[in-house]
């Protein structure tokens, strides 16, 4: 859980850093979208080279490098003297959670059991949540000038932690696989799951290792495995395009508008986010366990565009009850967020996503989600303003609206229950020549 850790602080300690680092260096907001999205381009270029190196190093040895490079990235940033080096700074931090973010998940993934897995990966969500929410508390703090620089150097905790717990879990099943360590694959799954499952999944693991050689594209030629890489991308994607970005990057620029007066009242507003996104991704683990993939996430998807088109309408009212109404749509969105397609898109990745591509289209995957986060966090600022005018941010939240309701379309269309599906199960349901075992 520690990789989730590093990227929650990492996200939001730029969230309360940014007007004070602003101040200090005199940024524009262009380039205040150039600091804030270095990390989401460090966080790319990582997520791809995850893909192309796991292969090669193991799941666990890549998780320390990127735990370790974080760690000397956030001490640059600490004593950065200037906004370049803290731009670069940030972009290597970005390496390491992109590094995190591709392997993590997918790790958890191939130990969990079938009965456990949504519950797991939902941990993982929950991680994030509680590490943003950490640094939102001690971004309120009264640390006074260049206090920022605190944040910086919490930054480098989790980083630690993720080198370190890297070598308290074991080598994924996959891994061992890939050299030939049939028996200790065998053992590593035994010691979680039935001894029949355990066999399902080995011979399901054989049959990848003589399939590994082929390119992504060319599994993607494949009729049994074009649906399901498919729905993997696009579940990666989900993520961001519902627009969680301008909330969480850029929180306190939006309260300042429509929110409770004053930057303290931002402040609060945003630490409210932190809370409501807490809270509800605790209630996720317990909706998980009880709940299928598609009813969860079709609820929260309707949810989360009612919020969006409900702030929307209340940025173009001019009454005082329009700033609190506004929060409490937001403070909805986050809610319904946080149960669906927060947790989900990383819970469906992982349960549909081959053995055979996991290490190398969780890279791709993870890479246009943290490119779709980029622009949002490079644009976000520029097209609605800094202080944020209404009539943009009602715009924006419309749009996001639109898209979300785009993705419940397609959810409700093509995607099937994943739920509780063994590895050999999945990959039944999406044989043509089989017939799939639950609808």
């Amino acid at each position: 859980m520690s990789a989730g850790a590093l990227i929650g602080v990492s996200i939001s300690t730029m969230n309360e850093s940014l007007t004070d680092i602003a101040s200090q260096f005199g940024l524009s907001a262009l380039h205040e979208g150039i600091v804030v999205s270095a990390l989401l381009v460090g966080a790319l270029v990582g997520s791809l080279g995850a893909g192309l190196l796991t292969g090669r190093l193991g799941r666990r040895r890549i998780l320390c490098l990127a735990g370790a490079l974080g760690a000397g990235a956030a001490v640059l940033c600490t004593v950065a003297p200037s906004a370049d080096v803290l731009t670069g700074g940030r972009f290597l931090v970005g390496l390491g959670m992109g590094v995190a973010s591709a392997v993590g998940p997918v790790l958890v993934a191939d130990l969990a059991p079938a009965r456990t897995r949504g519950s797991l990966v939902t941990a993982y969500q929950v991680s994030i949540a509680v590490a943003m929410l950490a640094a939102l508390a001690l971004g309120m703090g009264p640390m006074g000038h260049g206090g920022w620089r605190v944040l910086f150097a919490v930054n480098a905790l989790p980083c630690v932690a993720l080198c370190l717990s890297a070598f308290l879990v074991p080598e994924a099943p996959g891994d061992l696989m890939a050299r030939g360590r049939g028996p200790e694959a065998l053992a590593v799954l035994r010691s979680t799951r039935e001894r029949e499952e355990a066999a399902a999944e080995v011979a399901v693991l054989s049959g990848a290792r003589r399939r590994q050689h082929r390119s992504v594209l060319r599994c993607a030629a494949d009729p049994v495995l074009r649906r399901p890489l498919a729905i993997a991308v696009g579940a990666a994607l989900m993520n961001p395009i519902v627009g969680i970005g301008a909330v969480v990057y850029y929180s306190t620029l939006v309260f300042s508008s429509t929110g409770p007066p004053g930057a303290t009242g931002a402040r609060s507003a945003s630490l409210t986010v932190g809370i409501v996104n807490v809270v509800m991704s605790f209630v996720a683990l317990g909706l998980i366990r009880r709940h299928g993939r598609r009813p969860l996430l079709s609820v929260g998807l309707a949810g989360m565009a009612a919020a969006l088109g409900a702030a929307a309408a209340f940025q173009l009212v001019d009454v005082t009850a329009a700033r609190a109404l506004t929060v409490a749509a937001v403070l909805g969105y986050i809610a319904c967020y946080a149960f669906s397609a927060g947790p989900l898109s990383w819970v469906l990745f992982a349960d549909v996503l081959p053995p055979e591509l996991r290490a190398r289209a969780s890279g791709g995957a993870l890479a246009g989600t943290w490119a779709v986060n980029l622009a949002i966090a490079l644009l976000f600022p520029v097209l609605v303003g800094t202080p944020a005018a209404p009539a943009r941010l009602a715009g924006a939240f419309l749009f996001f609206a639109v898209v979300t309701l785009l993705i419940l379309a397609l959810l409700r269309r093509y995607v099937p229950e994943t739920k509780d599906r063994t590895p050999a199960e999945l990959r039944a349901l999406f044989d043509p020549s089989g017939a799939p075992r639950r609808r």
